[in-house]
């Protein structure tokens, strides 16, 4: 909050809510004792004072009211001014209230000894109350001085009552030193209920951004508690068909055996040795995919040919292409080098899990590799791994390379495959010092770019990024 907004709200809340009905009755109170005691008609001028005084009193006390109790409404720029207003008033409303009992002074006895009174609890409110400005008392407290001393002198005669009147002097200027240290006092409080504020506001900020993340975090953690069921789910289909398939080759091997024809028995060992190479593919996933979330995987970088690597990769997937009617190509920059140095192996199984997967959800299309130069200064070798098939929507793309994430479900129910490709291939990618992207859109197809360095370094040695590239269409 403003501080100017917080004074005026301590200046209402000490004025008119704290203070009021004891400050309102001590005027009523002296004006009935002037009109019973002093004799004359001493006690119009208080009636009159004390009307009209109430009247602005309250008047002013809605306007600022109105104006402080709806922080929504007001204008910080405004607060200078309703500043300065209700300093005005509040000097106005000491003279009204004062000017009666500083003709007191000049009335028979004991109008004096009520003046004097009178001024004196007026300092005391001035003392406690004067908190919106240092300089305010100067303005409100000559007329009080002025009613104090001629009233005091006017106690005594000779040099009594003058030094009556200079005591009550006295009392006046002690009364400017009090109201500096109240004013003191004031802004200590305000600044504190400031900082409060601040600290609350802050705190309730806080609050709400660590709600958000849990809120967030409860999110990814029910989602992939959803991704290790489904994974579960998958592993045990993937899992059951190639062991069944062994058994019942097996089995039918050995009844080959038992009648002594075997004639189909080379067929049926290669059977049981490609459901056997199958199951071997699906347990070292899950394995790899371990030993990356426990990060266990270490890049051991040597010099090869990319060259050979993106050859020998797409060829080995041309077969599973063939299948499904889907033609292979290949495309090399003519300006990137024959040798890199980095971890051949963990390149060549990135590039077969992009391609496989290119291969199982693209049919009658085509799938093209190209190795090209990338980065501000061609640091990186990228190789974008294009397809004509299915897509992806686009509100899967932010969580494609979770572990167990299968985008299309009816879809992957005939695919085989764990859900982990993507997410050891984005691991292996990283740790070969790149990323792994993605651009896709449904029914077009899909642009995975695995980006490698060309000179691997260690971790800490060579901070490198690859240019950013976007994740949708």
């Amino acid at each position: 909050m403003n501080h100017d907004y917080m004074t005026l709200v301590h200046c209402r809340d000490k004025a008119w809510g704290q203070h009021a009905l004891t400050r309102l009755g001590s005027i009523f109170v002296a004006t009935t004792a002037v009109g019973i005691s002093v004799p004359g008609y001493w006690w119009i001028c208080c009636v009159a004072a004390m009307t009209i005084g109430w009247a602005l009193e309250g008047t002013f006390y809605r306007w600022l009211s109105d104006k402080i109790d709806h922080p929504e409404r007001l204008d910080p720029k405004e607060l200078p001014r309703i500043k300065q207003l209700t300093i005005r008033a509040i000097i106005g409303l000491v003279a009204i209230y004062t000017s009666p009992f500083l003709a007191l002074a000049f009335a028979p006895h004991p109008g004096p000894s009520l003046g004097l009174l009178f001024g004196c609890g007026s300092l005391l409110v001035i003392c406690g109350q004067h908190v919106l400005d240092r300089k305010m008392v100067y303005w409100t407290l000559p007329i009080i001085t002025v009613a104090v001393v001629i009233s005091a002198i006017r106690l005594a005669d000779g040099w009594v009552g003058y030094l009556l009147g200079f005591l009550a002097f006295l009392l006046c200027v002690n009364t400017v030193v009090l109201t500096g240290a109240s004013v003191k006092s004031a802004e200590d409080l305000i600044e504190a209920q400031s900082k409060a504020l601040r600290l609350a506001d802050e705190l309730d900020e806080r609050v709400v951004q660590r709600t958000r993340e849990l809120e967030k975090a409860v999110l990814v953690a029910e989602e992939a508690n959803r991704a290790k069921s489904r994974f579960l789910a998958t592993m045990s289909h993937e899992l059951r068909t190639p062991l069944n398939a062994v058994i019942g080759y097996a089995e039918m091997v050995a009844e080959d055996v038992r009648s002594g024809d075997l004639g189909s028995t080379e067929t049926d060992l290669e059977k049981i040795r490609n459901a056997a190479r199958h199951l071997l593919g699906l347990i070292n996933e899950v394995l790899d995919i371990s030993k990356m979330e426990a990060n266990e995987q270490v890049c051991r970088p040597t010099h090869f040919d990319v060259r050979s690597v993106a050859q020998e990769s797409l060829d080995a997937i041309i077969p599973l292409a063939a299948a499904c009617q889907t033609q292979c190509e290949l495309e090399i920059d003519q300006n990137l080098e024959t040798l890199v140095y980095n971890d051949e192996g963990k390149l060549r199984q990135g590039l077969l899990n992009l391609l496989s997967n290119a291969a199982k959800f693209t049919n009658n299309g085509t799938i093209k590799l190209t190795c090209r130069l990338s980065g501000p200064q061609q640091e990186w070798i990228a190789f974008d791994v294009a397809d004509s098939g299915v897509g992806i929507a686009q509100e899967d793309l932010p969580r494609i390379f979770l572990p167990f994430f299968q985008s299309d479900t009816s879809l992957t129910r005939s695919v085989e495959g764990t859900g982990l490709g993507l997410a050891i291939s984005q691991k292996l990618s990283l740790l070969m010092g790149g990323d792994l992207l993605v651009t896709s859109r449904i029914g077009v197809g899909s642009t995975f770019t695995m980006m490698i360095a060309r000179q691997f370094v260690e971790p800490g040695e060579q901070a490198k990024v690859p240019l950013a590239v976007p994740t949708t269409d």
